[in-house]
């Protein structure tokens, strides 16, 4: 940002320009992430979804989408597509490393933003739980809702509606959106409570879990006119976090090891008081 010193001016003399040092910081909101998808990995999206289409095993018993097909990308067509899984878990570091960065803010933390681009951000480990693609129709939904047993989702799209009808008030867009809602915002002057957004085809959006989001139904003069999507959870840790929660596991069991060894010492003293009486 610049600013200009105005005294001590005479009447022709030009202002200076000083550059003025300006920080932003926003430590309690989640942010969502956009991408738009390289040339290369959009085809991919498409060979699995191709893949995943053949195979045909519903993932909708875990889901709460009023939609009826919603492949399954296994585990075994994860690994046929190594180059689209890593650009995955590369989204997911860089999401991590900029959500990260805002959450450390402050002076008064003890790990600052520094010591985590130093110590943490080179080792983060990360893995995707669960894939699956979404071949929503007209009039099919997802109700509000968040995700599960993981830390990060995703969403990408393949393919849009080609006739969608227009909504009936022009004013107030939403037939096939997806909204994201979000209340941390305390100042309603300076906050947003939904923020929603019509995806195209190689859009990709990487968001909190807990993230509440919903996608609208939509109207189209084809019945079959498919928006077809994928999404997929995502977990990570550090190496440092990992490792001090296997040794706070390990301690857990050397103590409740012992702790039934006792009891069975204790079992078996008794048992003897019990013949000698």
């Amino acid at each position: 940002m610049k600013i200009k010193d105005m005294s001590s001016l005479d009447d022709n003399e030009q202002p200076e320009e000083k550059k003025l040092s300006v920080e932003y910081i926003q430590p309690w909101s989640n942010f969502i992430c956009k991408i738009k998808l390289p040339d290369e990995v959009f085809v991919d999206l498409q060979k699995l979804y191709d893949e995943t289409s053949k195979l045909n095993v519903s993932f909708g018993g875990q889901l709460v989408g009023q939609i009826n097909d919603e492949p399954e990308v296994t585990q075994e067509l994860q690994e046929k597509f190594p180059n689209f899984m890593q650009f995955c878990l590369g989204s997911v570091k860089q999401y991590v490393t900029n959500a990260m960065m805002q959450v450390l803010k402050g002076d008064s933390k003890h790990d600052s933003v520094e010591d985590f681009l130093e110590k943490d951000a080179p080792h983060l480990l990360t893995r995707i739980t669960t894939m699956w693609f979404v071949n929503q129709k007209p009039g099919e939904y997802n109700p509000a809702h968040i995700h599960t047993n993981c830390k990060i989702s995703s969403v990408m799209y393949l393919r849009k509606p080609s006739r969608q009808i227009r909504d009936r008030k022009e004013h107030y867009s939403s037939d096939g959106m997806i909204t994201f809602m979000n209340n941390t915002g305390t100042d309603n002057n300076f906050a947003n409570s939904q923020c929603s957004f019509n995806p195209e085809p190689g859009d990709m959006y990487i968001f909190p879990a807990l993230q509440h989001h919903m996608v609208w139904p939509y109207r189209s003069e084809d019945p079959n006119d498919s928006r077809i999507s994928l999404s997929f959870n995502a977990d990570w840790t550090t190496e440092k976090k990992l490792k001090r929660e296997q040794e706070n596991q390990e301690q857990m069991y050397q103590e409740m090891k012992k702790m039934k060894e006792s009891e069975n010492d204790k079992t078996v003293t008794d048992g003897n008081i019990n013949k000698s009486g």
